[in-house]
């Protein structure tokens, strides 16, 4: 059996809220790279004016973390790189050598998420691919887990903020006189100044966070850009909010039950949720008004229902509170069960939008953190069906029971909060089957076959059933671009039975050809290349694509 709930154990349930937060991973944002050009890995013949990356939505560019570096470790890029829209570019400069270059980008993605990566491309031949320590642009460790940390104590003071005000208001309700005043009074002051204070930290941490520097490395740019971006004015739009309601919850202590004390705090409790939507996936998801909406009720709900529970909890360790939680009770199972509802059409309406589909559900992490989440609100709605019975007795053990209900409830509580907060950092389910099929269209089969007259670097795009797009380069075993005298090319599948047909090429340059391939079934398919390098010196060489 259960013991009461004490101080010790709900202290130890903000402990294990606080880890389970602290344990979320970073956040993984909607921008996926599209297309760049020239293409990843692709060896050009001459120099480009200039490189693009194209990404699935709009990005801001951090100057500072982006640029090209050439195969002699200088930069390669002329100007710093610009975004417009979607798309990242890059000016080059002149007489760029021959070699690797190393293309390195971090933008911030509409979300609000930083996006690092990079690719390379070589200028007429391979060579060691270029020092990238100048352009580093990971997180600092410090930096991510001072975000976690700040995260955590910005949902504890929206709990400590909305749990007790739901609870004075619903006493007022009914003209009673528990919770009394003060209690809740002092939590919410405590809430204000948790949310007001994550707010500025927020803000300050979000600039290393997005330029990818130290925490004390950025510059006054970095600075702009946070406090220009969506981020950076949901975080003030939260720190007026919190002024705002510092002199209300001093107000609604003092005042009588009427109108204004029931719609002013009302409206500063959703201008107040609203402020965590705006600044993440719910702007950029497929539809996002509707996403903004059960964001915000989402919010709300879980603050009003999970710091009701804190609330209760706190009260329940007095046994001199008796009485006054027996009135309480019948007014709490009430809005619990409506806010536990509108936990439940919030996340359904989430999940339509943001997992789409069943295979998404069941072949993403995010699919599979939303089962686990309906898993859990089921415990929760068992836990809320024995409260509402328990409730309704009127025997000596009612706030036994209540004490062992509102444990359960409350330990829930936390595993569910701690999986919305990865979930929240995750890839919705919907963007990244999306992503993976994008990646299987842009995937590309690449392959460097040696022999002693020469290396033939093969590639084959999206290696696919259906149409592909083969590319032949040639070189000398030391790399350099290699002239053919007779080029030919074939493939077929010796598994099933299919024989080797020829494959019409098209010479692009000395060293270059092109050819479309139709690949009309899956399994592995054999390409064969006899490549003449003089009037007697050719070779044969060949590859396995597997197409799934």
């Amino acid at each position: 059996m259960l013991r009461p709930v004490r101080l010790p154990t709900v202290l130890a349930v903000l402990g294990g809220l606080f880890l389970a937060l602290l344990a979320a991973s970073p956040a993984q944002a909607h921008a996926t790279v599209v297309a760049t050009t020239p293409a990843i890995d692709e060896i050009v013949a001459d120099a480009p004016q200039q490189v693009t990356v194209e990404f699935s939505e709009p990005v801001s560019v951090v100057a500072a973390e982006t640029g090209v570096i050439g195969p002699d470790g200088r930069r390669a890029d002329a100007e710093p790189a610009t975004s417009d829209g979607n798309v990242l570019t890059y000016v080059l400069t002149g007489d760029l050598p021959e070699g690797t270059y190393l293309v390195s980008y971090r933008v911030i993605s509409a979300d609000g998420h930083p996006v690092p990566g990079g690719f390379t491309f070589s200028i007429g031949k391979r060579s060691a691919a270029p020092d990238s320590a100048d352009l580093a642009n990971d997180v600092d460790p410090l930096v991510n887990i001072l975000v976690v940390v700040n995260r955590f104590l910005s949902y504890a003071g929206l709990v400590l903020l909305l749990g007790p005000g739901l609870l004075m208001v619903a006493a007022r309700l009914r003209n009673g006189e528990f919770p009394p005043i003060r209690g809740p009074r002092r939590l919410m002051t405590a809430g204000l100044g948790l949310l007001a204070a994550t707010a500025a930290l927020g803000l300050y941490l979000h600039v290393p966070y997005t330029a990818g520097s130290s925490l004390f490395g950025f510059t006054g740019p970095d600075v702009a850009m946070v406090v220009e971006s969506r981020f950076g004015i949901a975080a003030m739009l939260r720190l007026l909010i919190v002024a705002a309601a510092i002199p209300v919850v001093k107000w609604l202590s003092r005042a009588a039950d009427g109108p204004a004390t029931r719609l002013v705090p009302a409206v500063l409790a959703v201008a107040l949720a609203v402020t965590w939507p705006m600044s993440g996936h719910a702007t950029t998801s497929p539809a996002p008004p509707l996403t903004m909406v059960s964001d915000t009720v989402h919010v709300l709900a879980m603050g009003m229902w999970l710091g009701g529970l804190v609330t209760l909890a706190v009260y329940l360790v007095r046994r001199s509170h008796t009485r006054g939680v027996r009135e309480l009770l019948p007014e709490w199972s009430r809005w619990a069960t409506w806010l536990v509802a509108a936990l439940a059409v919030a996340g359904l309406a989430q999940a339509l939008i943001e997992v789409g589909s069943v295979d998404a559900l069941l072949e993403t992490r995010y699919g599979q953190l939303v089962i686990a989440k309906i898993v859990l609100f089921g415990v929760v709605l068992l836990a809320a069906f024995f409260a509402r019975r328990a409730v309704l007795r009127s025997d000596g053990s009612l706030l036994s029971l209540i004490r062992r209900v509102i444990g359960v409830e409350l330990a829930v509580g936390v595993i569910l909060l701690g999986v919305s907060a990865v979930l929240v950092q995750t890839v919705p389910a919907s963007v990244a089957v999306n992503d993976a099929g994008d990646q299987v269209q842009a995937d590309r089969y690449s392959v460097e076959l040696t022999d002693k007259l020469f290396t033939l670097r093969f590639e084959l795009e999206p290696a696919a059933i259906g149409d592909n797009t083969a590319h032949l380069y040639l070189y000398t075993p030391q790399g350099e671009p290699l002239e053919a005298v007779e080029w030919s090319a074939s493939y077929g599948q010796p598994d099933s039975g299919i024989a080797p047909v020829g494959i019409g090429l098209a010479l692009l340059s000395p060293n270059h050809v092109q050819a479309d391939v139709a690949l009309p079934s899956a399994g592995n398919w054999e390409f064969t290349f006899t490549i003449r390098i003089s009037e007697l010196e050719r070779s044969t060489v060949s590859t396995v694509v597997t197409v799934g």
